[in-house]
C-alpha cells in the first residue's frame, strides 16, 4: 500500500498515468475473477467447500482444523 507522501489525487495524474492506473485496477479485478471461476468450475474443490461450511455450521470439530492450528504452520 502507497504510503501518505507517495499518493496523489487524481487530478494531479496525467492521462497516461490515469490509464495506467484503471488498467492496472481492471487487471487485478480480472485475474481474481479468473481465480473465483477456477474454483467454481472444480467439482471436488467445491464439494469439500460445501462440506466444510456445513461442518462449520454444525461446529463439528472432528471435521475441521481450528485456525490456532493451522496459522502455527503457515
Amino acid at each position: 500500500m502507497a504510503s501518505v507522501a507517495n499518493e496523489r489525487k487524481i487530478k494531479d495524474l496525467t492521462v497516461k498515468e490515469f490509464r495506467s492506473l484503471i488498467h492496472e485496477s481492471i487487471a487485478e479485478d480480472i485475474e481474481a475473477w479468473k481465480e473465483t471461476f477456477e474454483i467454481l468450475a472444480d467439482k471436488a474443490l467445491m464439494k469439500q467447500i460445501v462440506g466444510a461450511e456445513g461442518a462449520r455450521r454444525r461446529k463439528k470439530a472432528s471435521d475441521y482444523i481450528p485456525w490456532e492450528k493451522v496459522k502455527r504452520n503457515v
